[in-house]
């Protein structure tokens, strides 16, 4: 038999994350292609595991026509997801050509697999990325990775661009990632948060600043999915919710914003002391009053709120200010 010419370390030594210089522009090496936005299938869950299924025609990538996910369909959110119900699938590769240097973007997708899932949560990551996640779930416990492998540098004659590599690395990052989501104290690490929500959580943030509405709401409903997919803190889930909302009612879908609302304050409860929860019940109220729904619970609600926190809603942050200074330092 023939040899390949080169192996592949899985070591747990992870020390040069960059990509070799190579001649290689824009290609795809596994699935189809993939510049941006949305794939045209989305990995469906059925009886016999995933598939791959042609998707809706009643919404698609243009959420500012109709975004579809579960709070829009009126289901609400679950935020105490079962780990055994989640599944990492990275459904295409590509290779990018940056000035002089190439790398692989590696499209990933997060599924829950106890039931239909529609709320799309897909991400785009480099090796690099992968590698940081790697090393800071290590640093923070070294007993937390003791048998968990991870791909390494390539030795021989082939390069990280070489669809062979591309393909053993894609299978070891569904793996790396099935496995370290079983780890409870995982998915709340600083480092977890940072590989699949905040990058586009930020960029959300700038563009909402900038009145990329459009775009940002895109970003911040495929955030809102991994992170109630992934169980991310609950306050975290509520910030996104509330720029969702923000978002609507600045392009006049008053029904799509008094949804997300009500979801957030489902979630906030009585907390008196959450900095969202007068701005969101604020909000709420006036929504309703523009959709002609009987607000006077939520009237109730908020004076009551008022009343033992001793600050008006007047005197308050709004909703925006809460959602555009996020991630201010």
């Amino acid at each position: 038999m023939e040899s390949s010419g080169y192996c592949e370390s899985f070591s747990s030594d992870v020390e040069d994350f960059d990509l070799e210089d190579d001649d290689f522009s824009s290609a795809n090496i596994n699935g189809r292609l993939v510049i941006s936005g949305c794939p045209s299938t989305f990995p469906v869950t059925g009886g016999r595991g995933i598939v791959f299924g042609p998707e809706d025609n009643s919404s698609d990538c243009d959420v500012e026509d109709q975004p579809d996910d579960s709070i829009c369909r009126g289901r609400g959110i679950s935020v105490a997801t079962d780990t055994r119900n989640i599944k990492f699938e990275i459904f295409s590769t590509r290779i990018h050509k940056i000035q002089r240097k190439s790398c692989v973007f590696y499209s990933l997708m997060v599924l829950k697999t106890d039931e239909l899932d529609r709320d799309k949560a897909m991400i785009e990551r480099r090796y690099s990325d992968f590698a940081v996640l790697y090393k800071a779930l290590k640093k923070g416990n070294h007993n937390l990775l003791e048998k968990v492998a991870f791909p390494g540098k390539v030795f021989g004659q082939k390069s990280n661009l070489n669809s062979e590599v591309i393909e053993s690395r894609r299978s070891a990052f569904e793996s790396f990632l099935q496995n370290i989501y079983l780890q409870k104290e995982v998915c709340l690490h600083p480092a977890f948060r940072e590989f699949f929500y905040l990058p586009e959580l930020r960029e959300a943030t700038e563009n909402l600043k900038g009145g990329e509405l459009k775009y940002s709401l895109k970003l911040l409903l495929n955030s809102l999915h991994l992170q109630v997919k992934l169980c991310d803190q609950v306050r975290e889930i509520i910030a996104t919710l509330a720029a969702i909302v923000v978002i609507h009612e600045a392009q006049s879908k008053f029904e799509e914003a008094e949804h997300y609302a009500t979801v957030a304050l489902e979630l906030i409860q009585e907390d008196h002391f959450s900095s969202y929860l007068i701005p969101l019940l604020d909000t709420a109220v006036k929504l309703r009053w523009k959709l002609q729904k009987d607000k006077t619970t939520l009237e109730r609600h908020l004076s009551r709120v008022q009343r033992m926190s001793g600050i008006d809603a007047d005197c308050s942050f709004t909703l925006r200010e809460l959602a555009v200074t996020r991630f201010a330092k």
